[in-house]
């Protein structure tokens, strides 16, 4: 019942936005729904991610329907900034009639050692996809390394892609930068003193060996292979992500229509997006702050006051919470960070301007 309730309450956004009652609206629904597919769990898939039906999905493909009673809806973005790559979605907008009338972005972590070519036995996050784009079907997916990998972010005014970015996907692969790469397996996560004296140790040895060898082809070819590493970890890669892939090609999809699935698991802190080892350690993948999901809105605003008359529904998906201090009595989730975040998206979905300035006044 909660699960229909949350895919109608997103239908209902869409018609009062589109008929002009609601400029904006903002959907608190649970269950979430990025990762249900046509037939709920996709082909391979281990779960949908507690998801039943694809609320999203659902509030699009309405959108698009012929409805008599509100203005028909040509064209809807759906931009999806979930921590974990919405596949449930992106099988239903391939699958579409019309793929010319929909748009996917999608924005997250991705670290997979179990593709083909890679172990079995290696670490995934899940899902493990939205590596690749798929320019037929107007879905681009932009997968930043998690903070694990303790990859180095590129500058701030070099761009990952020079060039030309028209049709560049497999440019982008082979533009990729180097990453460090581990079995991923389930082990014990080292402790502080253990991580940096062999950290320190191994830097050493790494620059008298690179110094006395060339690199290897080998090595070469995985770092052609890694996309996830264009944009370094973290917020800024988050942000270079947003203003350099989604921006440009939301405003060249110039929609009727922006449909947001917003999951706070990005932010820092979430158990959503840490890694967890055996011995009780996980380690951060992201680190988002609430700063980051009100500027992101406002940009998305931006554009939809050109496009569409500022017409955005936003979806909520993940986000759970930070394991609290070890001296607490509760075993519950703290819940003020995603909260924060959640008031900085709707503070600028409401009045995106200067939001940022009125967050920290």
């Amino acid at each position: 019942r909660a699960a229909r309730r949350a895919a109608g309450a997103v239908k209902h956004a869409v018609d009062c936005v589109l008929v002009g009652r609601s400029r904006n609206a903002f959907c608190i629904t649970r269950p979430p729904g990025h990762h249900a597919g046509i037939n709920g769990l996709l082909d391979g898939g281990e779960s949908c991610g507690f998801c039943i039906f694809n609320n999203v999905a659902a509030g699009a493909m309405h959108a698009l329907s012929d409805e008599n009673h509100r203005p028909k809806c040509e064209r809807c973005a759906i931009v999806d900034i979930d921590v974990h790559h919405g596949n449930g979605t992106e099988e239903i907008v391939k699958r579409c009639d019309h793929p010319g009338r929909l748009f996917f972005f999608s924005v997250h972590l991705y670290d997979n050692d179990k593709k083909k070519g890679k172990q079995n036995n290696g670490f995934k996050f899940y899902p493990g996809t939205g590596d690749e784009d798929d320019v037929a079907h107007n879905v681009i997916n932009v997968p930043i390394a998690p903070m694990w990998k303790n990859t180095q972010p590129r500058s701030r005014s070099q761009s990952p892609v020079p060039g030309n970015r028209h049709n560049t996907r497999h440019k982008s692969k082979q533009m990729a930068a180097a990453a460090v790469s581990g079995d991923g397996s389930l082990e014990d996560a080292p402790n502080d003193k253990e991580q940096s004296s062999t950290s320190s140790m191994e830097a050493q040895e790494g620059s008298k060996a690179a110094a006395s060898q060339p690199p290897s082809p080998s090595r070469q070819t995985k770092q052609q292979t890694q996309p996830s590493f264009l944009y370094g970890t973290g917020r800024e890669a988050y942000r270079r992500a947003i203003q350099q892939r989604l921006l440009p090609a939301l405003r060249a999809f110039n929609p009727d229509l922006i449909l947001l699935s917003i999951g706070f698991d990005a932010s820092k802190g979430d158990v959503g997006n840490a890694r967890h080892y055996r011995n009780g350690r996980q380690l951060q993948g992201i680190d988002l702050q609430p700063e980051d999901y009100a500027w992101t809105t406002r940009k998305i605003m931006e554009v939809a006051d050109i496009c569409c008359q500022g017409r955005v529904v936003s979806v909520m998906e993940g986000g759970y919470g930070r394991p609290r201090e070890e001296k607490s009595e509760s075993a519950l989730l703290d819940k003020t960070m995603i909260s924060d975040c959640a008031m900085g998206h709707l503070q600028a979905l409401i009045d995106p301007r200067d939001v940022e300035k009125r967050r920290s006044e």
